[in-house]
């Protein structure tokens, strides 16, 4: 009997301490006045020209034709391990001449607030079908590494689902009920901070962006179960002795 009860008390123990720990750490609405992103909501700049990243009515307008500025904000501190997801809209207004061609300009990733190292990059591409375009993503610093299966309309607004495994190095991106993950893992990063680029693209769009909200999920490490479930036998073990 002591030993069932030993075995039921480890198993209930891996399937509550198993189990993922998410929480949400950053959501942003963008409900300040127009005009500079930077300065609101704990957004500060991490390059380029400042004051060229603005919000207009309530949501950031990413213009690929208005010079270069990357801004950030921090969601946690110093994060070695876990998995890191931002979910947000955007929609992309036609730039007039449409988007073709292999040209790309990523406009969103995670960093880290005192480096440079920018990871799941996401990219606006050309449309991969009869659309008006589609979206990419590279894990690390290289260009587009994969593309989603299925195209977006101009104006339409798409909710977007990015993510970063930082014990796997592995990024991945959702839209339109199509998933990639980049070509090859990264790993060994610290990430804490969400960031928006504004710089020159090849098509010249303007990306709206709007309601993001960040978890992190945080995974128990198997050497801490293992403890804890020793710790439980042994103690019915103890007490089956006396």
């Amino acid at each position: 009997m002591i030993r069932r009860l030993a075995f039921a008390g480890v198993a209930a123990i891996i399937s509550v301490m198993g189990q993922a720990n998410a929480a949400v750490v950053l959501t942003d609405d963008f409900s300040y006045p127009d005009g500079a992103l930077v300065g609101n909501g704990g957004w500060t700049d991490q390059g380029g020209t400042p004051g060229t990243l603005l919000v207009s009515g309530g949501a950031v307008a990413i213009s690929q034709d208005s010079g270069s500025q990357d801004a950030e904000v921090v969601f946690a501190s110093d994060l070695t391990s876990g998995i890191i997801t931002a979910t947000f809209d955007i929609s992309v207004a036609d730039p007039g001449s449409g988007i073709s061609g292999t040209g790309s300009q990523y406009f969103a990733h995670f960093s880290d607030d005192s480096a440079f190292n920018f990871r799941a990059r996401t990219y606006v591409v050309a449309p991969v079908s009869t659309g008006d375009y589609s979206l990419g993503i590279s894990t690390g610093s290289g260009g587009v590494e994969n593309l989603l299966s299925v195209d977006f309309a101009f104006d339409e607004v798409v909710p977007v689902t990015l993510g970063f495994n930082l014990d796997t190095g592995v990024a991945s991106l959702m839209a339109g009920g199509s998933s990639i993950v980049g070509a090859a893992p990264d790993l060994g990063e610290t990430l804490d901070t969400f960031n928006l680029r504004q710089s020159n693209s090849s098509f010249d769009e303007t990306i709206v962006f709007d309601n993001l909200v960040i978890d992190v999920t945080v995974i128990p490490e198997p050497s801490s179960l293992a403890i804890l479930a020793l710790g439980v036998s042994g103690l019915a073990c103890r007490r089956r002795e006396r």
